[in-house]
């Protein structure tokens, strides 16, 4: 190990939740390492890909990938809380070790302590791939059988139920899943609600205020027991939503479990949500996921609005007079670092009545449409996975890899599966992508305004592209820049009618607010 390294830090989970394997443990435990007096490092980043499989190549994840091409001389080690959060392929693995050792820098997993810079610590992390592979391999073998149980008496073997699901005894023996009714209606009323601009922080607020249950609490009341009053939080209500349980696939540890065909094991004949909608909402949360902030805004326009000056965006905050009077202004996050010119700020009265103008007057009698695409999007994701795994049987068929004729037997069987699966998506896709883009949601846009609160406002304009930067004029009055880029876009695709006097080749309006003495920095 070189002294005093540049660490890369690199987090992978498949799916959020709070548990060895979660970010914030991930990242714990690979700071405390560099740090340590042995070591000595610096941290000079973070890979992290969240939601993502570990059978995913690492070259080709969007959080580590770019620190292989564009940013590989920026770092020494690559740390990783365990070689399974690098990848659970063991060919890849070999892959990313190979590129590593041409290069001069090394992998170390700090809580398995394997320093791979060590002829030691090689041969562990060679053996432990193989055993993360294997338990892969494992996983998916026993998802089969216990598959082939359920298709044939309908019953679930698992442990644990999983959320919106109860236990139903069969006559034969065994147990089926059955939707909860309680958590089965508060699933749906919880997928409304972010369909309708609800934050997941918000609608964990709401559920605590009303004193309901979480699934856990749930299922001991229903038992007899005491409930722990454990509070919902915005992960919880994140977690479950983007779970595939919820549309009835079955997952283990993170991973989405397969059969020979490569089709998702069912786990209920009855989800809570049908595959091919949880598949589009789920994208579309993932497209439309706000940027992370430690506490959420309860303002309208905390982190969509931006410094004009340096583009980062604008927090609402408050002063305090001399004589109690508090005033609300958005200010740029850079004003404490010095890292902007000229740091701009704005009466959040002021801003706020200035873009709700825009929305009624402007884009008032225009109808809201959502973008038709994420169905599209999970379609081409299946086609690549299928032609994919075509690729691998061919390969290893080619290659003599298949010696008895059972091997020769399956091998058929799922090229002929795989082949009619590949026929079928493509001609999804294509049919998909000959449909209109856009669909109405049968509302204009200040009929949508008039329903919501500023923090659904806030949602709804990050959903629909909207940008508000606030700018500064010679004589002290402020700019405010709101722009639509996604109007240009329907109007184009769908002929959407325009009224005159609108200029739609550029959507946006400026306003210009006079000085006040509250917008001068003491």
């Amino acid at each position: 190990m070189i002294r005093h390294p540049r660490v890369l830090g690199n987090i992978r989970v498949s799916i959020l939740k709070d548990d060895s394997s979660s970010p914030e443990s991930q990242r714990a435990a690979v700071e405390h390492w560099t740090i340590g007096p042995t070591i000595g490092g610096r941290m000079v980043g973070w890979a992290e890909d969240l939601d993502v499989t570990g059978a995913m190549h690492p070259f080709k994840r969007p959080g580590l990938g770019p620190w292989f091409t564009e940013k590989a001389d920026e770092w020494d080690v690559l740390a990783v809380g365990k070689i399974d959060r690098l990848s659970r392929k063991a060919g890849h693995f070999a892959e990313v070790f190979e590129w590593c050792q041409k290069r001069g820098k090394t992998i170390v997993s700090v809580t398995e302590g394997i320093d791979m810079s060590t002829p030691m610590g090689k041969m562990f992390a060679q053996i432990i791939a193989a055993f993360a592979e294997g338990e892969l391999d494992t996983i998916r073998a026993r998802a089969l059988s216990g598959s082939a149980a359920r298709k044939a008496k309908g019953v679930w073997i698992g442990g644990v139920e999983p959320y919106g699901y109860r236990f139903e005894r069969q006559e034969g023996g065994g147990k089926k899943l059955v939707q909860d009714p309680t958590h089965a209606d508060l699933f749906l009323e919880i997928v409304d609600r972010l369909k309708g601009d609800w934050s997941s922080y918000k609608i964990a607020l709401d559920l605590n205020k009303r004193g309901v249950p979480t699934w856990r609490d749930h299922l001991r009341l229903l038992k007899g027991e005491e409930p722990r009053a454990i509070a919902w939080t915005a992960n919880a209500i994140r977690s479950i939503v983007m779970n595939p349980t919820v549309a009835g696939i079955y997952t283990h540890k993170g991973e989405i479990v397969v059969d020979d065909n490569g089709e998702s094991v069912r786990i209920a004949e009855n989800p809570l949500m049908d595959f091919a909608e949880w598949s589009e909402f789920a994208a579309s949360l993932k497209r439309d996921r706000p940027v992370r902030r430690a506490t959420p805004s309860r303002s309208m326009l905390g982190g969509v609005a931006t410094c004009q000056s340096c583009g980062s965006r604008m927090s609402s905050n408050k002063k305090v007079k001399a004589n109690g009077a508090v005033h609300h202004y958005y200010g740029c996050n850079n004003v404490n670092t010095g890292t902007c010119p000229s740091p701009n700020r704005i009466r959040r009265d002021d801003l706020d009545t200035a873009v709700g103008s825009f929305i009624n007057v402007t884009l008032g009698p225009l109808p809201v449409m959502e973008r038709v695409g994420n169905s599209i999007s999970q379609a081409k994701a299946e086609l690549a996975e299928a032609e994919a795994i075509l690729d691998r049987l061919e390969s290893d068929y080619l290659a003599g890899r298949l010696k008895s004729e059972v091997q020769i037997e399956r091998y058929w069987g799922q090229h002929g599966f795989q082949s009619a699966k590949v026929e079928r998506l493509r001609e999804e896709i294509k049919t998909a992508e000959d449909s209109p883009a856009w669909k109405t949601t049968g509302r204009t846009y200040s009929e949508e305004w008039a329903t919501k609160d500023d923090e659904q406002k806030r949602v709804f304009l990050q959903r629909h592209r909207i940008t508000v930067t606030v700018g500064s004029t010679e004589d002290g009055s402020r700019r405010v820049l709101v722009r639509v880029p996604e109007v240009t876009e329907i109007a184009e695709e769908t002929g959407l009618h325009v009224p005159e006097g609108y200029v739609w080749t550029a959507p946006e309006a400026e306003f210009i607010l006079p000085a006040r003495k509250a917008y001068k920095r003491s």
